[in-house]
């Protein structure tokens, strides 16, 4: 059952695991997959933005994204996103050398929106290509806090999964999901249209699972949300 009459539910979350009252099931963080975003028609804006009585210069990037294979919701919500809205920034110069990806739903135009922070480097060599007309498709791969459901977890990488955006505390709004960047790629070739993934080969019975390695992917993933953390919170010392 899904949350649609605005009605607040309970949210329990303990060790990247997350239950919701009247939510079946439970989700779960920190799978062994990437989230891949696939994105087009990259195209430059610029202008100026005055803060502190001072004038700079504001440059971003905008597009269009799909998530590749698999696809992006929200928990206690129904529905997929369609299209997602693309930004990437620079970060401050010298703040930061990892790509951060910030990932949230607007209820004002009910649309889902990906923010990529990048070292200025990267952002002035995709900005150069996307101006000569040599970027026009754009794809990455990220760790991200997003959610699946827990029987999704193990999934076959040839089967699709929903990652979903959590809930905020009220149980009423989506809460926004953040990511590190592990790869990124740009090319003149146009983005293809999102196609269903291959069926997936049949398999042998399901091997048991091994509280080892779950327990090692865990603690892997953990500290690549700390990373994350320290490495938004070194982002918003740095702008103010």
């Amino acid at each position: 059952m899904m949350i649609q009459d605005g009605t607040a539910r309970a949210v329990s979350v303990s060790e990247g695991r997350m239950t919701i009252a009247g939510v079946a099931g439970r989700f779960v963080q920190g799978i062994g997959r990437h989230l891949r975003l696939e994105g087009q028609n990259l195209r430059l804006v610029s202008g100026f933005a005055s803060t502190a009585e001072r004038l700079r210069e504001s440059c971003r990037i905008e597009g269009e994204a799909h998530v590749a294979g698999d696809r992006l919701g929200r928990v206690g919500f129904e529905g997929v996103a369609s299209t997602i809205v693309l930004v990437l920034r620079p970060l401050p110069a010298g703040s930061e050398t990892r790509i951060l990806l910030t990932l949230g739903y607007r209820d004002e135009d009910d649309s889902y929106l990906a923010e990529l922070w990048t070292p200025v480097v990267l952002f002035e060599a995709l900005k150069r290509d996307v101006v000569a007309g040599a970027a026009r498709r754009l794809s990455l791969n990220a760790t991200t806090s997003l959610w699946v459901r827990e029987d999704e977890r193990d999934a076959s990488p040839a089967l699709p999964v929903v990652w979903n955006l959590g809930l905020e505390p009220d149980g009423q709004r989506s809460a926004g999901a953040r990511g590190l960047v592990e790869s990124i790629d740009w090319s003149s070739a146009l983005a293809e249209s999102p196609t269903e993934p291959p069926p997936a080969a049949a398999q042998d019975d399901e091997e048991p699972d091994d509280p080892v390695s779950d327990e090692l992917r865990r603690i892997n993933w953990s500290f690549k949300q700390l990373i994350l953390v320290l490495a938004f919170l070194l982002i918003v010392l740095a702008i103010k």
